[in-house]
């Protein structure tokens, strides 16, 4: 280019001249006239000019863009924006040879830059007119570092951000995988331009952050941290070295997020760990380091990846010793041999960590420590936060390896190592054994420690004062000689050592050792570890119980005073010194030095903290609470891990429903002989099996395995482990023992149960734990059933009960200990000796009397004796109290077995807080403990009261029904006394375990969830309330659920147990399923009414914590925040609009929590049956004990009971019932609340109404009739919705108890349209709901489904897809005919719903109607459906389909009369002459008659010649049964004369008079439309034989002897094969037997398939695929009944028969035959399979050594059907043959997966969301493509890199399971004969599991292979030859994987496998050595057949 005039550049020259340059191209060409042709490096300037100089004046939207794109876009005016078309156009025209992609190269010029988005949009709408349309090249942009970096950046920050219309990266060179399977809906490209799956974007991002651009770089990624995080860290991964300092700020971070938990955690970390293991790793650590609880997570991720090994390797000590340590606790990792491993390759130094990491964790489990646990501060590397304890297995393997490998340790190390040890010995005296003498462990050389002594000896006898010993120290410490720092270290270490004995010290050596330890402190010669033992064993000394005159004290004062001065360095030491009591009067001086401290430390507050190692040793010494002992994993009681917390337990780490903690904790203090781990293993798996039918057998195992020296720790195992915790299994239990046979066996037993009960008794938790409770009360029952039943004595000296009674008392145990008992004396009512009157029973019965009498006691203790007398049959007034108690004091405070003071009548307490009872007589007043919960901020503590009120159950009388019916046998039965006990007996049998475990569950559930909406909520009686609401709607609705059906089996046995003398069985029966169904649901709501009581109890005990801090909060005027709750995993997870925010909840939100008091449930909620009737007023109004707490809800038919007069007996005394409510402390049951008696009263007259008329049609009636003027009184019934939606749920339950009367239905359908338009709109989507829940028996009741249709009472959307679903599943026959009923009436007849309303529903009963009988009827109700839809909506109506069987007109009678004759003669023709073949005479008759003359008329006389005799053949059957004597059995023979004079007319018109094959395919046409006819008419009353019997006549007749030689005998064959296919099971189902037979026939099946150029293999195929294809739903679905099964035998045989003589039709159709065969049908597929061509000789695939790939059949293709051509459809080949051809579309891969799936209607149909068909037909479409383009030759393998593998590749990753299994299986149907497809496939199959990435992969892979082997013979070839290679051949590594190990079962079945494939010796070789190989022979029962 010439030089422009004056220097001017021309970007500057257009700058200047402005936008206007741009308006024309005059204008345009003006300008460049004097710059020549511009080059490409002026071009991108004068790009750039125009991009920077369009800031703020274009929009980048490409909303308005055309068809073409930037190409066509007009942008610009040329006046105030650039005009890019002239532009770019007078450019071109100036330089016309211009290289488009130098221009791109040369953006990177200076000033170049992007602005905003309108420059980017001019510069790629310029780019886009320049380039033809060609996307911008990438590599200019981000294939290098501009110089240009700023305007790098700004091209990039917005060329990621544009959408892809304007920007597009798609077309990238190196880019990652999309990231498919991501949650939330997020895209697996990222963002639309798929920006950030550009590789080469990261590498120039992170060039750029490395060269000083970092803050630019980090506000480009700003917008995928927000849209796609998961595929920005793993493009960001990719870079290596890294990304400089965004490294900490962004990737690491990032990865961190996705280690925790994440919801695309699994999909990211799945990818990211091939990807960049170090950055990984980094983040593990990092989550650890925030964290140590995060450990537990850490771990799983590990196992995810399968890389624990790896992480381990490469993590630094503390973190990977402490997941070492979670792993082995887990089971996943040998933690001996690690760590051995560990110490040998890394030494020492490890092996310090190791020390470390122990002292740190025993610090952190008793900061008290007399060790080096005692630390100063966290040791480097050890996070902080949660920690997660070690187990004492764990710490045992730890000292163990450290002790045998001590040499190693250096001296100082030696010396922590020894602490460590002292310290685990204290804390587990258990491990004194493995730690041994720690003396043992010489730290010191002898002449060090000689030195030393001397040194102390020296001062101890005054030779050198303390000053100058300390003098000696101080050089020793900072001296460069080794030797004197090791005596320094010894002196240091023996002082400490000696403190255990300073209280023997004289005083004057004690002194001087005071001086000693405090100088050491003072002059800072310790440090770290021991400076916090020094200051602890300070502290502790003056804590010395006995005052400070005690020696220790005076120790501790003397060595304080060394270092008073220096107290200011730990505040926290200070605040602990502080608090000694005594210490201000005993030292005033100390004490004054100590406030100058404090005093200093308040004024310099920030300083104070500086010192944090000093502070935290302080905080270490500070606690001397004593260290309890820790249990351990497989400890000598063989039980699990119980890690003790350091607080109250924590209901939320329940993992069971009893928490057994204080049990197994006391399991470890108990020693005794333990076998092996092997014997433990093998005895828990015997106790989890043992039943009471294979007892015998059990206990002789258990023997056998058990000696004698074992007893005491098997009675532990037995007690602790099962019988506290199963009491379920309490018989099995006392059998095992009964069976076992030793007196001494059961004596341990018995001591070891009342050791434990003494333990719990001894229990601080046992007044506040409810597991604690109920573990005493189940050994009780145990107690119990091993003595009192069996006759044995509960000896006083082992167990006083009354002692222990009268000592709960005292203690305020009695809620525990009553229960015990109760479940302790209830086994003495099956004992001859200790039933009541024993003296000793009924002295304990007499105590219990007194308690019962007690003031102000608890009614829950009340209810345990009562539940006691009851058991024994006894009263209580036949019982006279004991007089124990008198004189007894009882604990005053925190009591819980007595109630709460009461108000006097002046307003004041009955005593003062502080009065205590009375000697004498029990107190009736009782302090008050909720008074001081509340001064101190706090809500009352509730005590833990019944499960529920005994009065309730005393009353049953007045709530049971006795149904009006039983009224005659009622009084006789005494069925009112008897009944109630019934009931009562089952709840009181069934309410404890099912309240327990409800109330657990819905606490725990509660807790979590309140706990994170109300973080921010100050109220607490609004967290209170929410929990109530949630808890109680919870609760009951588990117990609902849970004791159902366990109640109505105990009400039913015991009202047999109670009738059983007076009726007889099937009387018994009635009356028993009477009484159960009427008062099962009082059942079910005093159950419900327990649990939620209870649940309100218990949430208010876990969240006492959150109350008194909110009640805190309020008083000192703080906003409140639940910090610890907001700082956790929630609510930083939770999406936006759940997260809480300040204040109270929302009304939206309030509402979630009260429509858990909605919550609809099966029984019935009348409030009478749990004890607490509604008060009048409506039915939503809340109970009276809950302001605001509405019921639960009440479901159809429960709240509103509905009328009929009670009959005798049925009538409960309102006097009564009233009187037993105000008893049970309730108010007296209303007769006839408002809403109920107004309901009642409509439904009484309604029936009435009804009853006059009851088919009235409702339209007809006129607008004042009483039945119309009812329905719209229904609107003024309900008071609101809540009330109106139970009223609908009883109506609705009311329509189908008057289905015979089709008034009563329409009447009350009506009244739900006027609830629905009046006050419940959502009622179809609940009545759609309520019709879902209905017994199927009897709601697909027709009338009433219509009527709810037509009144628009159901939600269409929720009806359609129920049905389809019913349909689509095995019990569819009701569901059907109600479907179509409602189709035909309210679609087709007279329509009120649309055929797209019941889309899903159609389209299944179109896909039913294939194959059931009568199918062609549905299928015209369907589309005449359809078609009326489109007609209703004004659409065009395709034309119908011609139905398949038209009927035709009818036969006038005497044309049936004069062929009856006709054929009356024949058959006397036939008789008179039987050979006679011609019958000329009779067939001219027939031709004058005009019945041959091929017209209708000869169809018509075919036809009723077929139909005569058919039905002559069945009334011979009518005829014979007729004539028979009564009870005779039915005849089973037919008269087939009729049907063989059919044939023989038949055949000699088809052979003798020119009918031939054309007559025989219209004789069979005919047959084939009577047959379906008949079937669909007779339906299950269809008898095949006539037509069965026509069929063989006619292949008698007509099959020819050699269909090579006879053509026309071959078409007859293929006329019957066309029968066939007409008649198969599809259509006729009834006919599938007959059909088979005749198929297989031998003058059928041979013949046809012996035809010359296999003319007859095609219709034969067809007729084996309709078989198969009818078969598939009931194989698929595994619904075989018999007759299935049967059919399915015969269908087997079939291709059996096949195989064995005409394989090469196997052979060349296995595809069509493997496509319609289910994937569990197995042995089936393998019989086509095997097929192999009878001229080819199968090499064995045992031969050793075989070369597979040398064989000369491997290098052929064998035929197969169809054409490759025809295996996909035309558009997916065209994109398949594409992209294997290298062009094909960018997406392809990406949405395959999609293609391969089915719509939701076809996938209920098909069972599967996969096409299978086209997932087979791809599979082998590529195959064999594959094998086309590298023709196979012997001697080679086909290569696996081709793109034919990349799909394959593709797939196999991105399909889930049910996906991958179908694409193996169409794989695996390939390995066949050997041929070069076989070789392919098995070559493919190998590589994908080699290269597949995951062993979720190869296990599934190896499991197609191995289901195909263990099922029986035949196996093929290609299988046996694949699999036999896969576990030989070392490359795959088979045995190394987890799958082969993951169970015993599964590791034999491979082993026997293996031997059956290649033999013992070679198996054992290949496995390895792997367990059992080579051995015995144990083939499985499955696979036994198999490999035989």
């Amino acid at each position: 280019m010439a030089d422009p005039p004056g220097g001017r550049s021309l970007a500057a020259a257009l700058e200047e001249a402005g936008c206007s340059a741009s308006a024309s191209e005059a204008a345009l060409a003006a300008v460049l006239q004097p710059f020549g042709a511009p080059s490409e490096a002026a071009l991108a300037a004068v790009l750039g000019m125009a991009a920077r100089t369009s800031e703020g004046k274009l929009s980048g939207d490409t909303a308005g863009l055309g068809p073409g794109g930037l190409k066509s876009a007009a942008i610009g005016d040329g006046a105030s924006t650039w005009n890019v078309a002239v532009l770019v156009a007078g450019l071109q025209a100036a330089n016309p040879r211009l290289d488009w992609q130098r221009v791109a190269a040369a953006l990177d010029c200076p000033g170049f830059a992007v602005p905003d988005a309108g420059a980017l949009k001019l510069l790629m709408a310029a780019w886009a007119r320049a380039a033809g349309g060609e996307p911008f090249p990438l590599p200019a942009l981000v294939g290098s570092l501009w110089s240009n970096a700023a305007g790098q950046l700004s091209f990039l920050r917005q060329a990621t951000a544009a959408p892809p219309e304007l920007f597009s990266w798609a077309h990238a060179a190196r880019r990652q995988e999309p990231l498919e399977g991501l949650h939330a809906g997020k895209l697996p490209v990222g963002t639309p331009n798929q920006a950030w799956l550009c590789l080469d974007l990261y590498d120039a991002l992170a060039r750029l952050a490395d060269s000083g651009h970092a803050p630019a770089v980090r506000q480009v990624l700003e917008l995928p941290l927000k849209q796609c995080p998961e595929v920005l860290l793993l493009g960001m991964a990719t870079v290596q070295p890294g990304w400089g300092p965004l490294q900490q700020e962004v990737l690491e971070p990032l990865a961190v997020t996705y280690v925790a938990s994440h919801p695309n955690s699994g999909v990211v970390l799945q990818r990211l760990w091939p990807l960049n293991r170090d950055l990984l790793l980094r983040a593990m650590a990092a989550l650890y380091q925030k964290d140590a609880s995060n450990i537990a997570r850490v771990l799983d991720v590990c196992q995810e990846l399968k890389g624990l090994t790896v992480v381990l390797d490469a993590a630094a000590a503390p973190f990977c010793l402490e997941l070492a340590a979670l792993a082995a606790r887990r089971e996943y990792l040998n933690l001996e041999k690690w760590l051995s491993d560990q110490f040998t390759a890394k030494g020492s130094g490890f092996m310090q960590s190791a020390v470390a990491f122990l002292d740190s964790k025993l610090r952190n489990e008793q900061p008290a420590l007399q060790t080096a646990a005692t630390a100063i501060g966290p040791l480097p590397g050890i996070a902080g936060g949660g920690r997660i304890s070690l187990s004492e297995s764990t710490l045992e393997v730890f000292l163990r390896v450290l002790a045998a490998n001590a040499g190693l340790l250096p001296s100082d190390t030696l010396q922590l190592f020894k602490m460590v040890q002292a310290a685990a010995v204290q804390a587990h005296p258990q491990l004194a054994g493995v730690a041994g003498d720690s003396s043992t462990l010489e730290a010191f050389a002898p002449d060090i420690e000689e030195e030393a002594n001397a040194y102390f000896q020296r001062v101890y006898a005054g030779e050198i004062t303390v000053e100058a010993l300390v003098e000696v120290l101080k050089g020793f410490k900072n001296s460069t000689l080794g030797r004197e720092h090791e005596v320094f270290a010894c002196m240091v270490h023996n002082l400490f050592d000696e403190y255990r004995f300073f209280p023997k010290y004289p005083d004057k050596e004690l002194h001087t050792t005071a001086l000693l330890f405090g100088q050491l402190i003072h002059h800072s010669l310790v440090s770290s570890i021991s400076l916090g033992i020094a200051l602890r064993y300070v502290l502790e000394a003056l804590r010395t119980p006995g005052g400070h005159q005690s020696k220790m004290a005076r120790f501790g004062a003397t060595a304080l005073k060394q270092f008073a001065g220096d107290l200011a360095q730990w505040p926290q030491y200070c605040q602990h010194l502080a608090q000694v009591p005594g210490l201000k009067e005993a030292e005033p001086e100390l004490y004054k030095s100590l406030e100058v401290a404090l005093a200093t430390i308040a004024a310099n507050g920030a300083a104070a903290t500086a010192a944090a190692e000093s502070a935290a040793a302080a905080k270490a010494a500070a606690d001397a609470a004593p260290l309890a002992p820790r249990s351990r994993e497989g400890n000598a009681a063989g039980f699990p891990t119980s890690m003790p917390s350091s607080g109250p337990s924590n209901p939320n780490m329940l993992f069971s429903t009893i928490n057994a903690e204080t049990l197994e904790m006391s399991a470890q203090d108990v020693s005794f002989p333990v076998p092996e781990d092997k014997t433990i293993d093998r005895v828990h798996f015997i106790i989890n099996n043992i039943t009471s039918m294979n007892i015998e057998q059990k206990v002789k195992e258990l023997k056998s395995y058990v000696a004698q020296e074992y007893w005491p720790w098997f009675a532990n195992y037995l007690v602790v482990k099962r019988a506290a915790q199963e009491p379920n299994f309490h018989n099995t239990y006392v059998l095992l023992v009964d069976k076992w046979g030793e007196r001494k066996m059961r004596d341990t037993l018995v001591s070891t149960t009342v050791h434990y009960i003494k333990v719990m008794l001894r229990s601080s938790k046992l007044k506040s734990i409810t597991s604690e409770r109920t573990l005493l009360k189940n050994l009780g029952a145990w107690l119990g059933k091993l003595t009192l039943a069996n006759n044995r004595p509960v000896l006083q000296k082992h167990l006083d009960v009354k002692a222990t009674i009268l000592e709960a008392y005292e203690q305020g145990k009695m809620l525990a200990v009553l229960s015990f008992v109760r479940m302790l004396l209830e086994p003495a009512m099956d004992s001859r000796v200790f039933r009541p009157p024993n003296p000793w029973v009924m002295a304990i019965l007499a105590l219990l009397v007194e308690v019962y009498n007690l003031d102000n006691i608890k009614t829950g203790l009340k209810f345990e004796v009562e539940l006691l007398f009851k058991s024994m049959n006894m009263q209580l007034q036949d019982v006279a109290p004991s007089n124990l108690l008198a004189g007894r004091r009882r604990e005053s405070l925190d009591n819980i077995d007595f109630q709460a003071q009461r108000p006097t009548s002046q307003g004041g307490m009955a005593a003062g807080p502080g009065a205590a009872a009375p000697v004498g007589t029990p107190s009736k007043a009782e302090p008050a403990a909720a008074a001081a919960a509340a001064a101190e901020g706090k809500p009352a503590p509730p005590a833990p009261g019944p499960m529920i009120d005994p009065n309730i159950i005393a009353n049953l009388h007045n709530y049971i029904i006795i149904n009006p019916q039983l009224a005659i046998v009622g009084e006789r039965l005494q069925l009112k006394r008897l009944v109630p006990m019934a009931v009562d007996r089952a709840i009181v049998e069934i309410i404890s375990p099912v309240v327990d475990r409800s109330v657990t569950i819905a606490c725990m559930t509660t807790q979590e969830l309140v706990l994170k909406d109300h973080a921010l909520e100050p109220d607490a009686d609004a967290l209170r309330k929410s929990a109530h609401l949630m808890v109680t709607g919870l609760a009951q609705s588990l117990a609902l659920v849970t004791a159902k059906e366990p109640l109505r089996i105990a009400v039913a046995n015991n009202l047999r147990a109670l009738l059983s003398n007076q009726l007889d069985a099937n009387t018994l029966e009635q009356v028993v399923a009477m009484l159960v169904a009427d008062n099962l649901d009082l059942c079910c709501q005093v159950i419900e009414k327990a649990a939620g009581e209870r649940a309100q109890r218990e949430i208010d005990e876990r969240l006492q914590g959150a109350y008194a801090a909110r009640v805190r909060a309020k008083a000192a005027g703080q906003p409140f925040a639940d910090t610890a709750l907001l700082g956790g995993r929630f609510p930083g997870a939770l999406p936006e609009a759940l997260r809480p925010r300040p204040g109270q909840l929302t009304p939206q939100q309030q509402r979630v929590y009260e429509d858990f008091a909605r919550i609809p449930r099966t029984a019935a909620a009348a409030q009478q049956s749990a004890g607490q009737p509604r008060p009048a007023g409506g039915l939503g109004q809340g109970e009276g004990g809950e302001a605001g707490v509405p019921p639960a809800g009440v479901p159809p038919g429960a709240g509103l009971p509905g009328p009929g007069p009670a009959g005798p007996g049925g009538e409960v005394d309102q006097q009564a019932a009233a009187a037993a409510a105000s008893a049970a402390g309730l108010a007296p049951p209303q007769p006839q609340p408002d809403l109920r008696s107004r309901f009642i009263s409509w439904l009484q007259r309604m029936d009435l109404a009804i009853a006059k008329d009851p088919q009235a049609p409702l339209a007809s009636l006129s607008d004042g009739s009483e039945v119309k003027v009812l329905v719209s009184e229904i609107a003024a019934i309900p008071t609101n919705e809540a009330t109106a939606l139970e009223v609908a749920k009883n109506i609705f339950a009311k329509v189908y108890q008057g289905t015979s009367s089709r008034l009563h239905v329409t009447a009350y359908c009506a009244s739900l349209e006027v609830l629905k338009e009046t006050a419940v709109r959502r009622l179809p989507v609940e009545l759609t709901a309520w019709f879902a829940q209905l017994p199927e028996e009897g709601k697909f009741h027709k009338d009433v489904g219509e009527a709810l249709l037509r009144g628009g009472l159901l939600y269409l959307p929720d009806l359609d897809l129920y049905l389809a679903k019913v349909l689509a599943g095995p019990r569819y026959q009701l569901a059907a005919e109600f479907a179509l009923h409602l189709v035909q009436q309210c679609c087709i007849v007279d329509p009120v719903v649309a055929a797209p309303d019941l889309a899903h529903t159609l389209d299944v009963l179109a896909k039913l109607a294939t194959r059931v009988s009568g199918g062609n009827a549905v299928l015209q109700l369907v589309e005449e459906a359809r078609r009326i839809s489109l007609l209703r909506a004004g659409k065009q109506v395709p034309a119908a389909a011609p139905p398949p069987l038209p009927e035709g007109p009818k036969d006038p009678p005497q044309l049936v009369e004069t062929i009856m004759k006709l054929f009356d003669r024949w058959a006397r023709l036939l008789e008179e002459a039987p050979q006679e073949k011609v019958h000329a005479p009779f067939v001219q008759e027939l031709q004058q008659a005009g019945f041959l003359k091929g017209d209708d008329m000869t169809e018509r006389f075919l036809r009723i010649m077929i139909q005569l005799a058919v039905q002559h053949c069945l009334r011979s059957e009518a005829a014979a049964a007729a004539n028979l004597p009564p009870g005779a059995p039915r005849p089973t023979a037919l008269s087939f004369i009729a049907i063989d004079a059919a044939v023989r007319l038949f055949v000699c018109l088809i052979t003798q008079h020119g009918g031939g094959p054309a007559l025989l395919t219209k004789v069979l046409g005919i047959l084939a439309t009577v047959l379906q006819r008949d079937a669909d008419e007779r339906g299950g009353a269809f008898n095949g034989r006539p037509y069965f019997r026509l069929c063989i006549g006619f292949l008698a007749e007509l099959s020819p002897a050699d269909p090579a030689t006879d053509e026309v005998g071959l078409q007859y064959l293929q006329a019957m094969a066309a029968f066939l296919y007409a008649t198969r099971a599809l259509k006729a189902p009834a006919f599938a037997f007959p059909w088979l037979q005749l198929a297989s026939d031998r003058r059928l099946m041979p013949r046809l398939l012996g035809a010359p150029a296999h003319r007859g293999w095609g219709a034969y195929l067809q007729l084996i695929l309709v078989q198969l294809r009818f078969l598939e739903p009931f194989l698929r679905n595994a619904e075989l009944t018999d007759a299935v099964r049967l059919l399915y035998k015969g269908t087997l045989r079939v291709l059996l028969l096949l195989l064995h003589d005409f394989p090469e039709f196997l052979c060349e159709f296995h595809f069509h035959l493997c496509d319609v065969i289910p994937p569990s049908c197995i042995q089936m597929r393998n019989l086509v399979l095997s097929a192999f061509p009878r001229a080819m000789r199968l090499p064995d695939p045992f031969t050793p050594n075989l070369k597979v790939d040398l064989l000369p059949e491997i290098a052929a293709p064998p035929h197969f059907v169809p054409a490759p051509e025809q295996l996909l459809p035309a558009p997916l080949r065209a994109e398949v043959d594409a992209f294997l051809g290298g062009a094909g579309p960018p997406g392809f891969l990406l949405g395959l997966r999609s293609r391969l799936a089915l719509s939701p209607a076809d996938a209920l149909a098909c069972g599967t969301r996969y096409n299978a068909p086209l997932v087979n037909a791809l599979a082998f479409y590529l195959g064999i493509r594959a094998v086309e383009a590298a023709p196979p030759k012997p001697g080679t393998s086909p290569a696996m890199a081709t793109l034919h593998m990349e799909v394959l590749q593709h797939l196999l990753r991105d399909l889930d399971t049910e996906g991958r299994y179908l694409l193996i299986n169409a794989l695996a149907n390939h390995l066949r004969f050997p041929n070069a497809h076989t070789h392919y496939f098995s070559c493919a199959i190998l590589f994908l599991f080699t290269e597949a990435g995951s062993e979720l992969i190869q296990e599934q892979i190896t499991r197609v292979l191995l289901e195909r082997l263990i099922v029986n013979r035949p196996h093929p070839w290609g299988l046996l030859i694949t699999f036999i290679e896969l576990i030989k051949n070392p490359r795959y590594s088979f045995w190394s994987h987890a799958f082969t190990r993951v169970a015993p079962e599964i590791e034999r079945l491979f082993e026997s496998v293996a031997r059956s494939c290649m033999g013992p010796q070679v198996a054992a070789a290949a496995a390895g050595g792997a367990p059992g190989a080579g051995g015995k022979d144990e083939v499985p029962q499955a696979a036994a057949p198999a490999l035989a």
